[in-house]
């Protein structure tokens, strides 16, 4: 029950754009039907009691490539599906990677069969590369058939490991997408690099034109009541980005993430937040100012 509920509260987050899963991968399981071909079975912790995990060790300054298991005639019937699951990894020297091999049967007689793989090679999220070290988090070894007359026959996860290092990996289920789903929304990035770089460029853009405009009319001392309601708004924008961005650096998101929100979070707050004082005193100065002078001309 406890494996069951941590399968559950873990994947709530992914399983609704996604059909049910097809395979909760479980090691022992596999050892038992000779489909385990690599690694080594160990209890890790959790919050609710241990869970089985398969530990992956290369003790030698030479490359490791080592088949982990196989699946034969998985129950698939769209054409993207993959591995999802988490893995952790202690000093990984070099790029080592997580590797799928998709079998699929002939299309007619006489022919062999055909096979493709996928690999975590990405540069940050689920799926990104085995490098260095990292806790646990949320890993995406996905395949789109299309394209292919059957589903596969069976498929083989296999690991890369350059050099030296320790990997881990627990919660592997196989699923698969219903049509138009993405696999990528499986990963715990919260969005890509490119996608950093947009919201980075067009929110300094905004950011930058509503600053002009907030300078241009305090200047002038007009629209006090929108001046000073945007300047609190940016404010309370900047604290709750820095807040977002340092929560993303204890989440462990990638660089693209956290600098994202944390760069506009820090320099909004400390702008806007500098220059209320000085943006009221304007308005209060120019306020003084008329009502001096209207007294001076009833005078």
């Amino acid at each position: 029950m406890k494996k069951l509920f941590q399968f559950s509260l873990w994947f709530s987050l992914v399983l609704p754009v996604m059909s049910q899963p097809i395979l909760n991968v479980d090691w022992n399981e596999l050892a038992q039907r000779h489909e385990l071909l690599g690694g080594q079975i160990i209890l890790t912790s959790v919050s609710t009691g241990q869970v089985s995990t398969l530990k992956i060790e290369n003790t030698n300054d030479t490359s490791l490539q080592l088949p982990l298991f196989k699946v034969s005639n998985p129950a698939i019937t769209n054409l993207t599906y993959g591995f999802i699951g988490q893995v952790k990894y202690e000093n990984v020297r070099g790029d080592g990677y997580l590797e799928m091999w998709n079998y699929f049967p002939p299309s007619q007689s006489g022919v062999s069969e055909t096979k493709y793989f996928s690999r975590t090679l990405g540069q940050a999220g689920a799926i990104g590369k085995i490098t260095g070290t990292s806790e646990w988090r949320m890993f995406s070894l996905w395949f789109n058939a299309s394209g292919a007359s059957k589903p596969p026959s069976h498929l083989e996860v296999n690991i890369f490991l350059p050099a030296r290092g320790t990997v881990y990996l627990r919660y592997v289920i196989l699923c698969q997408y219903k049509d138009g789903g993405s696999f990528l929304v499986a990963s715990n990035s919260w969005w890509s690099s490119r996608q950093g770089g947009m919201i980075g460029g067009i929110g300094g853009s905004i950011i930058g034109c509503f600053g002009a405009l907030i300078g241009l009319l305090a200047g002038k001392g007009k629209a006090r009541r929108f001046v000073l309601a945007i300047t609190k708004i940016f404010i309370g924008m900047g604290i709750f980005l820095t807040i977002a961005g340092l929560v993303a650096v204890m989440l462990k998101q990638p660089y693209a993430v956290w600098y994202a929100l944390l760069l506009p979070g820090i320099i909004v707050t400390s702008v806007f937040g500098a220059n209320l004082r000085t943006i009221q005193k304007r308005y209060d100065d120019l306020e003084i100012r008329r009502m001096t002078s209207i007294d001076a001309m009833g005078s």
